[in-house]
């Protein structure tokens, strides 16, 4: 009986060894001369019991790339292998057939290194299209950095020792660590290969990268029990553009090593390219790129930053990262950051000499005639201004929106640059008013004469209803002229609107709240005359606070054009 399950046995076992083979992943094209020599070593595989064999044909051409082209060009990423034919991928290594190259030696060492897989029994490196090697050797490593444990050495010897290798730091001075490490060990430092456990204090570094190269050729999972927390990446690429294409492809590759959620936009959809503009607001970009990606809080464009990018998912691993946050989140805020400069800009600019000096005048006007018609007419002509400023306010917006996606760096920084002089130029006022001179900043003399004439003519002897709609017209002009003066202070604050709030709702929002603080001191000093000041009294408070107008709006513009460039420019992190 015994020599029967003896028997059983070995014919229970006998069938996992019959179908164990090696998974191959080749390569090729048409009138390619290495291809044609070494079809009998091709054929060789295919009739083998113990390889299974995978042929991806590819044109290797530019102008007719077939889904095997991006299937060969994302392989050649992931492997860091020429993107050439023939070529095979057989686990974590890869064989390339060049001109020159000694054919019967490199099938041999092809053979040899099958044989040497063929225990594992090894899966071909595609699956379903999609790319499940090469494998990395995932290593973690538990550290305690109450304790100031050192694990750089370690992780530095892998990472230069092997050639694909995950490390999952994990700090145990974490509390939502622990009850992981506990599964594991008990003492800090700790690695940790499949299910072998190798404290740092027994074992050296050198042993440790000894045994982890050993799966070098055909990876090594995590140890069971240990759940891997995904990376969230956001990106956005547009399918036109070839260099997008690269780095999308670069980017999956990456998937294949590290635990990666990546969430793909092609802004050639005008859906994503407004869910571009929210991300960008989220992350205060000034210029979009054909290539956007986000990764927790930071930004990336070029195939130049690729490294930076994994060591920043290196950083993750163990932890996690959720997806970043979009403007969607932010807009939450809407009661900090921006409504300060909304509410103080606007009232600066409402304050500007030049609208200022306006209501005053036609007041002067009004006083000459009808004091019943004053409330009414004033009133319209408030209404004028604000509904025109709104207009010019809304058209600026609108301009930057369209434009900040070609020229949005340069715009943003010329116009903090003449945030800036215009600054410096109202603090120049306020000395030059103190000492009894002119301001550099005021509206042409030309358009005064012609508010003035525009004043005069609604101001003639006419009926209340026909004055209430010459003076709603006349603000609309009034407002239309004076934005050569008063657009110093309403430029900048709309150009930091545009770039702070991809959502118009909430963008329009500010420009009502930033015009209603245009005119208010219009409404205040309207109600003063209509309390019984007069305009001379008005005209004089006026003159008396013109130098302190002008410093309080060349500060203004400082600080703003401070933060515009410093956001172009990333002097200081804020």
């Amino acid at each position: 009986m015994r020599k029967i399950a003896y028997v059983l046995l070995l014919l229970l076992f006998i069938p996992s060894f019959a179908h164990a083979s090696v998974g191959v992943a080749y390569f090729y094209s048409d009138n390619c001369i290495m291809c044609e020599e070494i079809q009998p070593f091709i054929e060789e595989m295919e009739n083998s019991t113990n390889i299974t064999l995978q042929k991806y044909k590819v044109t290797l051409s530019p102008f007719s790339p077939t889904q095997n082209d991006s299937l060969l060009k994302n392989m050649s990423y992931a492997y860091d292998s020429v993107r050439d034919v023939p070529m095979l991928y057989i686990a974590n290594r890869w064989f390339y057939f060049g001109m020159g190259d000694d054919v019967e030696k490199k099938e041999e060492e092809i053979r040899a290194f099958i044989k040497k897989l063929q225990p594992y029994n090894i899966p071909p490196p595609i699956q379903n299209g999609v790319p499940v090697y090469p494998k990395p050797v995932s290593i973690i490593i538990f550290y305690n950095s109450s304790r100031a444990e050192s694990i750089s050495d370690l992780e530095s010897a892998l990472e230069k020792n092997i050639t694909f290798v995950r490390v999952d730091k994990i700090n145990v001075a974490e509390k939502e660590n622990r009850s992981i490490f506990a599964r594991f060990g008990n003492e800090t430092p700790l690695a940790v290969l499949g299910n072998s456990s190798f404290p740092l204090a027994s074992y050296n570094i050198s042993f440790i990268v000894q045994e982890a190269k050993k799966y070098e050729d055909i990876g090594l999972d995590f140890p069971e029990g240990y759940e891997e927390k995904s990376i969230c990446i956001v990106l956005f690429y547009r399918s036109t553009c070839p260099t997008c294409m690269r780095i999308k492809a670069k980017l999956e590759a990456l998937a294949a090593l590290y635990p990666l959620e990546i969430k793909e936009y092609d802004t050639v959809d005008k859906k994503n390219q407004e869910l571009l503009l929210e991300y960008g607001s989220a992350f205060n970009l000034t210029r979009y790129y054909n290539t956007n990606i986000f990764i927790g809080k930071r930004y990336f464009h070029s195939e130049t930053e690729f490294d930076e990018l994994e060591r920043e998912i290196k950083r993750h691993l163990g932890s996690g990262l959720e997806c970043p946050m979009t403007q969607e989140v932010k807009e939450e805020n809407l009661l900090s950051g921006i409504l300060l400069v909304v509410i103080i800009g606007g009232l600066l600019d409402g304050i500007n000499p030049c609208a200022f000096a306006t209501l005053i005048f036609f007041i002067a006007y009004l006083e000459r005639a009808r004091r019943e018609a004053m409330l009414p007419i004033g009133l319209s002509f408030a209404a004028g201004v604000y509904v025109a400023y709104l207009l010019i306010l809304m058209g600026l917006l609108e301009f930057l929106n369209v434009v900040r996606h070609l020229v949005s760096f340069y715009l943003y920084m010329v116009i903090g640059v003449s945030a800036m002089v215009l600054g410096l130029f109202s603090i120049g006022d306020f000395f030059s008013v103190r000492k009894g001179g002119k301001a550099v900043l005021q509206l042409p003399l030309f358009l005064k004469k012609r508010r003035g004439r525009i004043i005069k003519r609604i101001s003639e002897d006419r009926k209340i209803t026909a004055l209430i709609i010459i003076a709603i017209s006349s603000g609309f002009l009034i407002a239309a002229l004076e934005f050569a003066c008063t657009g110093q202070v309403a430029l900048p604050v709309v150009t930091v609107i545009e770039s702070s709030s991809s959502l118009r709702v909430i963008a329009f929002a500010y420009l009502l709240l930033y015009d209603f603080m245009f005119i208010l001191p219009l409404l205040i000093i309207l109600l003063l005359f209509h309390k019984g000041k007069s305009s001379a009294a008005l005209g004089k408070e006026h003159m008396e606070k013109y130098a302190y107008t002008k410093l309080a709006t060349g500060i203004f513009l400082m600080v703003l054009a401070f933060f515009m460039l410093n956001h172009v420019f990333g002097w200081i992190a804020i």
